[in-house]
């Protein structure tokens, strides 16, 4: 959460600290199941405590404390994939408005 807290201040966009507060308040929820193919740069994925921001068609870029311990970028099938075996799924995907 801090990642995309961190970025959207950079841009000069508010955002709450926690990943679930971030999940409630930010951008439009993209419909459900999510389809990979729709997503685009920018997009939030959420999942149980975490978020990722999507950096283009097939990755992301999240704070990834399983593999790295930093920030990394990651395919986005093989992130869903992940938590999928840890027994989580993708909660949403919401999309933030483009800047005017």
């Amino acid at each position: 959460s801090a990642v995309v807290q961190l970025a959207l201040a950079a841009c000069g966009i508010p955002c709450p600290r926690d990943t679930d507060m971030q999940e409630q308040a930010l951008g439009t929820a993209l419909p459900s199941p999510h389809d990979l193919a729709t997503l685009r740069r920018g997009d939030l994925m959420f999942w149980r405590g975490h978020v990722a921001i999507v950096r283009d068609a097939t990755t992301l870029v999240h704070a990834n404390a399983t593999r790295h311990m930093a920030v990394a970028v990651e395919s986005i099938a093989e992130t869903i994939a992940r938590i999928h075996d840890t027994g989580s799924e993708v909660t949403s995907v919401r999309r933030l408005p483009l800047p005017s």
